[in-house]
């Protein structure tokens, strides 16, 4: 019964939220990264290597569930909040773990001192 328990656990999705020098540690051109905020935002500056799918657009669960659900699939939106909201949706769809960006685009911005 405890085994099962443990199994069940390990089993669950995982949401993990990083400050900017972590996330930015842990990206790599084979990672998932997803910008969940508007297409007009994505254009204005976004991090290299994004994939921009708005979690406000009424297909965002078709679009975001034809990735892997296995491995680590990092978000971030414009200060955190659509990213919550995406990370939670995706845990629902059984994606075992999200990692967000703490503070989102405009913490990385302010970190990177970059103007994208």
């Amino acid at each position: 019964m405890v085994r099962l328990f443990v199994l069940f656990i390990l089993l669950q999705s995982k949401i993990v939220t990083l400050k900017v020098a972590s996330f930015a540690s842990q990206l790599s051109p084979e990672i998932v990264l997803i910008d969940v905020r508007t297409h007009e935002e994505f254009l204005a500056g976004h991090i290299e290597g994004a994939i921009n799918i708005d979690v406000t657009a009424a297909d965002f669960a078709s679009i975001i569930n034809q990735f892997p659900k296995k491995g680590p699939v990092y978000i971030y939106c414009r200060s955190g909040k659509r990213s919550t909201r995406a990370a939670n949706q995706m845990k629902t769809m059984n994606f075992k773990k999200i990692v967000e960006l703490e503070g989102g685009y405009l913490a990385w911005k302010k970190r990177n001192s970059i103007s994208q």
